[in-house]
């Protein structure tokens, strides 16, 4: 089965889907339930948010009219003065799966015979089960437990405190949380779920020290930030990898969020502009050094500790159409003063870039388009060390708010690249939110 008889097939399922399954606007996810609110008062495309959507997350999950009213009213019920929510309003489900999916040059029937075509059919992808809400005035959470290939594990798990001093200028995120949060391209919740920004996920030290970070993943940590209607200031620190510190640094960064405001620019409210700024210090050799035994090695045979201090900057921006036009562009320029962990430390840049344009001409459409591109300086036989580049178009269409089917096609034009390397991607994905 070739690939263009698959992507027609996969767009067949799509089409035969929007004609058969009713669209109906009414959604029946936890936030919906809480608020009374249908879920694109928060959403573009879930789990896409738009601008009101981004403030109530920065508002500890609490509508701005509510938390200027009497709180108690938020919570149905009192208890002798604890203030409780209803189960329902807190708890949620959200389901992934990819029916159909192939993949070119992924199957070889032999050794020795050439790569052929890999048909993929009803792929259970993951279970998630979130736990998020306010439970007082200015404390909120969010948990998310994810099965996948019979194992478990969080991605995020923090507190929200927030309107402090009856401020929005002093909130605090703690817990495993994003240094992206807040900004104009976060790489998270994004309008096509399946896909990231793989510019932000490129790891200090190519992944091989004790505490390689990338830019964007979920790491535990304190983050502040402040907001108004016209920008959001954040600061944050980390240990790393791991609450407990790894080695004797920590990693730091910040952002200014620059929001137009409504009414500035007809139509364009909520459009953003970022610059970020991510440092740290990753690790080799840290402590004494242990045989296969765990047996402490002689002194002779103790390394010294290696360092590689990095940097990360991220210019960005969000154009925002009336809910119909969801544009996000970030340029990254990375820096690591001993990228190779080595004795003879030389530095190691690169830079890259990642764009996701949206487009919803009514309430079950979104077509969209992704793109990728980083590479660095250094090279291997005139080939960048890091060399990447993916567009990938889609189709979506919105069965009810919180149910999509979506049609991806990844193309890999990863320029210089073998072509017997060159994996292209299309797949129908199915997402849940409840």
């Amino acid at each position: 089965m070739n690939l263009s008889k698959i992507s027609f097939i996969a767009m067949a399922l799509l089409v035969v889907v929007s004609f058969v399954m009713p669209s109906n606007i009414n959604a029946t996810s936890q936030w919906a339930r809480k608020t009374g609110l249908s879920c694109n008062s928060c959403h573009t495309v879930f789990p896409r948010l738009n601008s009101f959507g981004e403030e109530y997350l920065k508002n500890g999950y609490q509508l701005m009219t509510t938390y200027k009213k009497d709180y108690k009213e938020a919570y149905p019920i009192e208890a002798g003065g604890v203030l409780l929510d209803e189960v329902s309003n807190i708890f949620g489900f959200r389901l992934n799966m990819t029916p159909i999916a192939l993949e070119t040059k992924s199957f070889q029937e032999d050794f020795g015979k050439e790569k052929t075509t890999k048909l993929t059919l009803g792929s259970a992808v993951w279970l998630q089960a979130f736990v998020a809400g306010s439970i007082y005035k200015d404390i909120s959470f969010f948990s998310e437990l994810e099965y996948a290939k019979s194992s478990f594990k969080f991605n995020w798990f923090y507190f929200n405190f927030t309107n402090l001093l009856n401020t929005q200028l002093l909130n605090f995120q703690v817990g495993n949380i994003s240094p992206l949060e807040f900004a104009s391209y976060p790489n998270r919740l994004p309008q096509l779920p399946n896909l990231k920004g793989e510019i932000f996920l490129l790891k200090s030290s190519a992944g091989k020290g004790e505490t390689s970070m990338d830019m964007s993943s979920a790491r535990p940590g304190v983050q502040y930030y402040g907001t108004q209607d016209w920008a959001t200031v954040y600061l944050g620190v980390s240990p790393g990898t791991s609450a407990a510190s790894v080695n004797q640094f920590l990693n730091y960064w910040g952002g200014l969020v620059l929001k137009l405001p409504e009414n500035v620019l007809q139509g364009f409210d909520g459009s953003t502009a970022t610059i970020h700024y991510y440092n740290g210090t990753d690790t080799k050799y840290t402590g004494a050094e242990k045989d296969a035994t765990g047996k402490e090695l002689p002194a002779d045979q103790q390394k010294a500790q290696i360092e590689n201090s990095f940097t990360r900057i991220s210019p960005q921006i969000n154009i925002r159409y009336k809910d119909m036009i969801d544009v996000q562009a970030a340029y990254v320029a990375g820096s690591d003063d001993n990228y190779g962990l080595s004795t003879t430390a030389k530095e190691f840049k690169y830079s890259g870039f990642a764009l996701e344009a949206g487009y919803m001409p009514s309430e079950i459409w979104h077509l969209a388009v992704h793109y990728d591109k980083y590479t660095s300086e250094d090279e291997v036989n005139g080939i960048p060390v890091l060399n990447y580049q993916r567009v990938v178009p889609s189709a979506t269409y919105v069965v009810n708010q919180n149910i999509r089917f979506t049609v991806y096609y990844e193309k890999d034009i990863t320029p210089d690249k073998n072509e017997d390397l060159k994996v292209d991607k299309t797949y129908l994905n199915i997402r849940v939110m409840f």
